[in-house]
């Protein structure tokens, strides 16, 4: 039943996420997310995650302290999307944003980018009505790009082996973050022609 309860959280916000890049597009004239991608964390990910943290690995401490056992991937193309997605997610009247992490407006030290959203999804079945929590991870193409560079580099690896590359990366991190702001200020200028 816990699985499920995720799953319908997922659709939830993904149907959400379907309408705002729809009304977006619109808006727009051009479309807005370029893709989105959702899992549900493994029992054996989520026992390493609590470990990690030095909690005891039952279901009631995963249910209760994790934000991440469902989580959802948004990709747009351009990074001034994201604020508005974000903000499209924060005036939903049936869901709540329950916590708000901007690394976009200030990156993690290793470089990732990204806003993260704590959603709470209100899921009734039969007579009661539990919130289960969805991150809710908006990027852009680029940002999306170094991230899944980052993680297959150096994500889990031991520090001593990698610490080298991963001050490379961080140096690429600025690169790609150049670049994207390029492309978006191309693109306005495309839009006021």
């Amino acid at each position: 039943m816990v699985q499920l309860r995720y799953a319908y959280a997922i659709d939830v916000i993904q149907a959400k996420l379907r309408m705002i890049n729809a009304d977006l597009t619109e808006q727009k004239h051009r479309r807005v997310i370029r893709s989105m991608s959702s899992r549900i964390k493994s029992t054996d990910s989520v026992i390493k995650k609590l470990s990690r943290k030095g909690q005891e690995a039952t279901y009631k401490t995963a249910v209760c302290t994790l934000n991440d056992i469902a989580g959802i991937r948004v990709v747009c193309y351009f990074c001034d999307d994201i604020y508005q997605i974000a903000d499209a997610m924060r005036r939903q009247s049936d869901t709540r944003v329950l916590r708000e992490k901007d690394y976009v407006g200030k990156p993690k030290k290793s470089g990732y980018q990204s806003i993260h959203l704590i959603v709470g999804v209100p899921v009734t079945y039969e007579d009661k009505t539990r919130e289960v929590r969805v991150e809710l991870q908006i990027r852009s193409f680029a940002m999306d790009y170094w991230a899944e560079l980052d993680t297959q580099m150096c994500y889990k690896k031991s520090a001593g082996q990698i610490e080298n590359v991963e001050r490379e990366i961080r140096g690429y991190s600025d690169v790609i973050a150049k670049v994207d702001n390029k492309m978006l200020e191309l693109r306005k200028r495309i839009e006021t022609m």
